[in-house]
């Protein structure tokens, strides 16, 4: 006999209500982690227009031009300060709005600054995963930056993670509430 059109009757009603909690937790967690986690205060960047990425420039003794500190960071209140940062090493602010390195245009743009290799590449590569490989920023705040690489060796390598492989960390961590929890409690060794 089927009730309200399924034909496990009492058993699927008994279980709809937790699958809808389940839900919830889920739809909650997918939402406090969407976005990026800016560098200065650990915070969501939760929309394209308030992130800001920037990076120090300065000479070396030769008069040769040095970039460093590249961050993505809330454009308002979470930026350098230009003041301190030339005081203590000379060097200026430089920047651009996140929504400059987004979609293709933006992907552009973080070639040519490996290109240039005036940035440190580690730096901009990272940068270029955060806002350019869809899941990937998710995983990395469900998960944490650190533990990517002890939950799921990358097959390709160098920390870049194939579609099929973001999807399988962030699966694991959006089902089980307390996932996150038992990984920061056990962690594996790097491989």
């Amino acid at each position: 006999m089927a009730v309200n059109g399924c034909k496990f009757g009492h058993r699927a009603a008994k279980l709809a209500p937790r699958s809808r909690q389940m839900k919830r937790a889920t739809r909650y967690r997918l939402r406090n982690s969407m976005g990026w986690h800016c560098v200065c205060c650990g915070q969501l960047i939760t929309s394209v227009s308030e992130g800001w990425v920037e990076w120090l420039a300065s000479e070396d003794d030769h008069g040769a031009t040095v970039l460093s500190g590249l961050q993505l960071v809330h454009r308002e209140s979470c930026r350098y300060d230009p003041r301190k940062v030339f005081r203590s090493g000379r060097s200026v602010v430089e920047g651009l709005s996140l929504e400059r390195f987004v979609g293709p245009d933006g992907l552009i743009l973080l070639l040519s600054l490996l290109a240039a290799g005036e940035l440190p590449t580690a730096e901009v590569i990272e940068l270029a995963k955060r806002v350019q490989i869809p899941g990937y920023e998710l995983a990395r705040n469900l998960i944490g930056q650190q533990n990517l690489r002890q939950v799921l060796r990358p097959s390709l390598g160098h920390g870049c993670y194939l579609q099929s492989e973001i999807a399988e960390l962030i699966r694991p961590a959006m089902m089980d509430p307390s996932w996150r929890e038992r990984q920061d409690s056990n962690p594996r060794p790097p491989a």
